[in-house]
């Protein structure tokens, strides 16, 4: 039997795009749950944080084509989170307002 990891998130599941996009998800459900920021240009902000914080990690924050691809990726990890939440959420629209909801149906 394979043993458990010790942490749940490490820098290596952070740099991925299931990590980048979990983050981005619960990062952004939260902030638009706590303060009523609005999840759509929240996230986006949130998703390039993630990115950055990532190739920080990696130390590859310094390179050059490092840093574009890190940009086109925060719209791939935003737009990935925009689609988890939507699906997530799809469901329960009615009077309750659910920690997932669509970004972009208010």
């Amino acid at each position: 039997m394979a043993a458990l990891p010790d942490d749940f998130f490490t820098v290596a599941t952070f740099g991925t795009l299931l990590g980048s996009v979990t983050l981005t998800t619960i990062v952004t459900g939260g902030l638009n749950k706590s303060l009523g920021w609005s999840p759509a240009k929240t996230g986006l902000l949130v998703s390039f944080a993630v990115v950055i914080a990532g190739l920080f990690l990696a130390g590859k924050l310094s390179d050059p084509k490092a840093d574009i691809v890190g940009f086109f990726n925060a719209f791939l990890v935003y737009l990935s989170a925009a689609g988890v939440s939507d699906a997530a959420g799809g469901s329960f629209r009615g009077e309750g307002r659910p920690f997932f909801r669509s970004w972009f149906h208010g």
